[in-house]
């Protein structure tokens, strides 16, 4: 069976890290961009007027990033079986859509005046207190945020995030093991394959 990614084409946004989990996982897809000018006429067929979504059959679409995250990393074999691992997978791909939440106010949904400030208070403040926790957990587990020497959603989440949130503004120079993590992530045969194709909006 083919899935289909549909989100906006324009730019690389919540997409990326599902199609990231997707090529990783060896899961089949395709991806359906949607234009600016297009979208109104998608917006009211949608369950909650918004992107990203999954077409998983003619019977049954999914939407919400985490949940067709976690659907997509289950079907290719990057989700937890066991079940404490699988919580704590749960918890930091939570805190990160959390983090994203207030970072998209800072970045994007600040006047041009404010944001410098705006910035500063999240990289000293949500960003210190996220990455920090996790940073200290790539220390411990060799760049790996569940299980050592095996890449699960959760890794995937934060290798694909970190780049959207330092390339726009976030500072995290303090981290330095998300280096160990991105060399992980692009250790992987598949992965650094979908990285390194036109099919990937993410440019690193």
């Amino acid at each position: 069976m083919v899935y289909e990614i549909v989100y906006f084409d324009a730019f690389p946004g919540k997409a990326e890290v599902l199609k990231l989990i997707a090529e990783t996982g060896s899961v089949p897809y395709v991806f359906k961009g949607i234009s600016r000018e297009e979208w109104p006429q998608h917006k009211p067929n949608t369950r909650y007027g918004q992107v990203p979504f999954l077409n998983v059959n003619e019977n049954f679409t999914l939407y919400q990033t985490i949940a067709i995250a976690r659907f997509l990393a289950q079907e290719g074999g990057l989700y937890p079986t066991d079940k404490l691992q699988a919580a704590t997978s749960e918890e930091y791909v939570t805190s990160l859509e959390e983090l994203l939440t207030k970072f998209v106010k800072a970045a994007w949904l600040t006047p041009e005046d404010k944001k410098a400030e705006e910035l500063k208070l999240f990289n000293e403040g949500p960003l210190k207190t996220v990455f920090g926790v996790f940073d200290k957990v790539l220390e411990s587990k060799d760049g790996y945020l569940i299980e050592n020497g095996k890449l699960t959603w959760a890794d995937l989440y934060f290798f694909d995030w970190s780049y959207l949130i330092e390339q726009n503004g976030g500072d995290i120079s303090p981290f330095t093991n998300i280096s160990k993590l991105r060399e992980n992530v692009k250790s992987n045969e598949k992965a650094k394959a979908y990285l390194e194709s036109d099919r990937s909006k993410r440019k690193l």
